[in-house]
């Protein structure tokens, strides 16, 4: 009787509570779907139409490949057969940020695999001619050549560095801020050093879908930087000579952690039966990988695909559409709502920046940025930015910001100091530098060499308006603060 009127309560109180809400106030179903303005804004900002320009050709966003792993056809040309082994074993224990995950196959298993994919591969690798000192160990080197040689590191060190290749790629864990590259720990151990020549030169040639951009080396910077990787000691395995002092005991236990799960792994495999079915070596590896599905993230000749792939055609591209796929400006910029976000977007730079600087930077990019953002030196042609600079001017723009209007403005010396006063009094140099300041933002040394007058005063209005992320707050300047700053940052410019 008690669960009885328990439950006809629970009824009457329901009846009641939907009763006020639709019968006898419905002033509070009309308040709760009433928006809040602020989060209005926030939908324009973030996800209203934006003003793009119609381009004259389709963008490919390279975080949208059909492959995400290389193509395996030569492979073993590639990679050494023992550094094979254990990557195919434990992909992680080779490269800590590996994205192939662990197939669990035990050593009879691999070598199948590696008997396919030897079946499949050409005869061999175009080879390159080297000194034959370079074929030699250290210890096997004349002082002379020791000599020949370490200039050549350094010289491939000095490469890498305006290459800037760690910002995709770390190195034992250091760098990689852009997080697309593998780890180059080891690399030395890994690769053969005339694949290594041929990839850096072409990087598509071996993967279509490669985010790694062509540099246009020439001949002796690839050597270069092929003796740098090859010889330097961070791309080699660290000796396992006892404890060096600097790791903690922490660190220890973990590293303990591991090894002891990787022994309970190892018992599992070989625990476990063989999928190995009948056949020849290479059919049973050819059997393995369908059975692993490796053909999901890697193109491997022989094996039929399950669902079809969209690939995309590898006609020609001419003109900026070239340059824009060469360099892979994509894997870090993003244009029109495609690719990446680790530098600025691009969709409306003909509307922001001046026609002079983007072609200088371009051939060789200055430091406007903190060090991990510096864009690399993709050894671009005067030729190739002025193509580039006419497709951006053309292109990517918008009619939002004023840049006919600001186009003649000239400064007075007075218009100049009251700019400098607001921007001390704001705390601008908090987060940039000119003569000083902080390195959050970017350096506004030379910005009125780089920046259009008029995106500087639409920038000054509204930080968020063409960049929702901006980190720089809105300060709500009336049009006078905002003028006053902009002539300020007009007036900073390289000395003629």
């Amino acid at each position: 009787m008690r669960k009885k009127t328990f439950v006809i309560s629970c009824f009457a109180l329901a009846y009641f509570i939907i009763s006020y809400i639709f019968g006898f106030n419905m002033t509070i179903f009309a308040d709760s779907l009433a928006p809040d303005p602020l989060l209005l804004e926030l939908e324009e900002l973030y996800r209203g139409e934006k003003q793009y320009k119609q381009l004259p050709f389709e963008l490919e966003d390279p975080y949208k490949r059909p492959k995400n792993g290389p193509a395996l056809k030569n492979v073993i040309h590639k990679a050494n057969r023992e550094w094979l082994k254990k990557w195919i074993s434990n992909p992680k224990g080779v490269v800590p940020n590996a994205k192939m995950p662990r197939l669990m196959l035990n050593d009879d298993e691999i070598e199948a695999v590696l008997a396919y994919l030897a079946s499949i591969a050409d005869k061999e690798l175009p080879e390159q001619e080297w000194d034959s000192y370079l074929m030699k160990s250290y210890e096997e080197m004349s002082d002379e050549e020791y000599e020949k040689m370490d200039e050549l590191v350094s010289g491939g060190k000095a490469v890498w560095g305006r290459a800037r290749c760690n910002l995709c790629h770390p190195v034992k864990g250091r760098g990689g801020a852009v997080g697309v590259g593998p780890d180059l720990g080891t690399i030395s151990e890994k690769v053969n050093r005339d694949w290594l020549y041929l990839w850096i030169k072409e990087p598509k040639s071996y993967f279509r879908y490669s985010q790694m951009p062509r540099y246009r080396f020439d001949d002796k910077e690839l050597r270069k930087l092929v003796e740098f990787i090859m010889r330097d000691w961070d791309f080699k395995s660290e000796e396992d000579d006892g404890d060096d002092g600097e790791g903690s005991g922490e660190e220890e236990t973990v590293d303990k952690d591991e090894v002891n799960e990787s022994a309970v792994i190892e018992e599992d495999i070989e625990g476990q039966s063989s999928i190995i079915p009948d056949g020849t070596l290479v059919e049973r590896g050819k059997r393995i990988i369908e059975l692993k599905r490796c053909f999901l993230c890697h193109e491997i000749e022989g094996i039929s695909e399950l669902l079809p792939v969209n690939e995309k055609e590898d006609k020609p591209k001419e003109a900026f559409e070239g340059l824009l796929n060469d360099i892979m400006c994509l894997t870090c910029h993003n244009i029109q709502g495609k690719g990446g976000a680790f530098a600025p977007v691009l969709t409306h730079e003909g509307s922001k920046l001046k026609e002079t600087w983007i072609k200088s930077f371009l051939q060789s990019p200055d430091i406007i940025r903190p060090l991990l953002k510096q864009m690399p030196r993709f050894n671009i042609s005067s030729e190739e930015a002025e193509t580039a600079v006419k497709f951006i001017e053309e292109y990517f723009v918008s009619d939002e910001i004023p840049i006919a209007k600001f186009a003649d403005v000239e400064s007075t010396e007075e218009e100049i100091g009251k700019g400098r006063e607001l921007y001390d009094a704001k705390g601008c140099r908090s987060c940039h530098a000119i003569s000083s300041g902080g390195v959050v933002g970017p350096n506004l040394q030379r910005v009125g060499d780089r920046l259009e007058n008029g995106f500087i005063f639409y920038h000054l209005k509204d930080p968020h308006r063409e960049m929702p992320d901006a980190v720089e707050p809105n300060y709500n300047l009336t049009d006078e603060e905002a003028m006053a700053i902009t002539h300020f940052l007009i007036s900073c410019r390289s000395k003629k």
